[in-house]
């Protein structure tokens, strides 16, 4: 579906500084995102040693595991996105010509940026919110709300980001191309 590497690059482009920071930025989410998912299955096992095998519980397994199956999930959704592996609807967009397709990758797109720069605006002022505030989370591990929350508008800015880019990839795509019918 697209012209160049796997992430959605265009073959033979750099790409200005600014594209290379932010993939650069993108990349190590995704990394982080990896070492917390290597992290979540080790503490879980840890977690059954210790509960089937010495017959002892430990405290915050799981707490702590839910967080960064949180933070897994923001700090990846960009790169995903970049490499255009997310799910779709294959049933639907295969049976829709490349023009339509573009359309509503273009439009799909628009809608994910607006979702993604709003869940970051009231994302970011429940943060600081909870910050300021003091909250916590009741729980086994008395932890600060807002090391659960931050994660999700700094995930969503770079989502909403990455959703732009592709609308503009897409509409420049569809601007050279040439129309319909002719050739």
């Amino acid at each position: 579906m697209n012209d160049g590497f796997a992430d959605g690059r265009e073959a033979g482009s750099r790409g200005s500084r600014a594209e290379r920071v932010f993939d650069l930025i993108v990349d190590g989410g995704a990394i982080l995102a990896a070492v917390l998912m290597v992290a979540v299955m080790l503490t879980t096992t840890v977690k059954v040693v210790f509960r089937y095998g010495l017959h002892e519980g430990l405290i915050g397994i799981d707490q702590i595991s839910g967080t960064m199956l949180l933070y897994i999930t923001f700090l990846g959704a960009a790169w995903v996105l970049r490499r255009e592996e997310h799910v779709t609807l294959d049933l639907l967009v295969g049976r829709i010509g490349p023009e339509v397709r573009r359309q509503f990758l273009i439009w799909g797109s628009i809608a994910g940026m607006a979702v993604c720069f709003a869940v970051t605006g009231f994302g970011a002022f429940e943060t600081v919110s909870s910050w300021q505030r003091g909250i916590r989370i009741p729980a086994e591990l008395e932890m600060p709300r807002a090391i659960n929350l931050v994660v999700i508008p700094i995930g969503c800015l770079f989502l909403g980001l990455q959703f732009a880019r592709r609308a503009w990839r897409h509409w420049r795509r569809m601007a050279s191309a040439p129309p319909a019918g002719i050739g």
